[in-house]
């Protein structure tokens, strides 16, 4: 950890979360840092165009930096979901399961959309719920489709890596994950990744949804995703 950088991101996000702005002496004793010192890092972070003052010595406030560095990534993602939704629909349909869209997000999943099972006995996934990337069918379809995402993931969570390894390897040469009832017993899922960072899971009761059944389900879902999944590599790789 470089203290200069972990100090600098502290003193962002303190003024990020004052919407009114924060002048120097407030910001410098809410984090504990001499006037001085907490000068020279605001100073730089002005400089990088990160942070303004209306006025010398008046509060400082966070610009629109930040937010054109990540609008871009939001965007596609909101069309990812607009495009999928309709395929989600129907795979749930087809199926009879709930289909779910996850993003990558740390060394986590985040579930975005999902449409549920009609059946009465179902898995009810929701927008919103977060799981490990490790010992989960999107997880391991997620890092086998990113080699970066599969290397931070592994350099983070040295202990666990192994244990799941060969299953990230068997995902990336099948194009397609399998969970067969081991992280949430008593349900079974298949995933599917579009390009990097995004994948669609299909899951249900382990009763209906065997080995065999889950590669059938793999099948229909990448056809139905192909050219989804074909644009979302060329956003990724734009």
């Amino acid at each position: 950890m470089i203290q200069s950088v972990q100090r600098a991101f502290v003193l962002l996000e303190r003024v990020a979360v004052r919407p009114g702005g924060v002048r120097l002496s407030e910001v410098a004793e809410e984090v504990g840092l001499n006037r001085s010192t907490a000068h020279n890092l605001l100073a730089t972070l002005e400089e990088l165009g990160y942070i303004t003052q209306l006025s010398r010595g008046s509060a400082y406030r966070v610009t629109d930096k930040i937010a054109s560095l990540v609008g871009p990534r939001a965007e596609a993602e909101q069309a990812l979901r607009v495009r999928v939704r309709p395929i989600m629909e129907d795979l749930s349909r087809t199926t009879g399961e709930t289909t779910y869209l996850a993003f990558a997000s740390g060394t986590d999943y985040l579930c975005v959309d999902a449409v549920q099972s009609p059946e009465p006995l179902r898995l009810t996934v929701l927008a919103g719920e977060r799981e490990p990337l490790l010992g989960t069918a999107i997880g391991h379809a997620l890092l086998a489709a990113s080699p970066e995402l599969a290397g931070r993931v592994r350099s983070a969570q040295r202990d666990a890596w192994p244990l799941h390894e060969a299953d990230v390897v068997r995902a990336r040469e099948a194009g397609y994950a399998l969970d067969l009832d081991r992280f949430h017993p008593g349900v079974s899922c298949v995933a599917i990744p579009l390009g990097r960072g995004a994948a669609v899971g299909v899951a249900g009761p382990t009763s209906r949804l065997g080995e065999d059944r889950l590669v059938e389900i793999a099948g229909l879902a990448r056809l139905a995703l192909s050219a989804t999944s074909e644009k979302s590599a060329a956003d990724s790789a734009a």
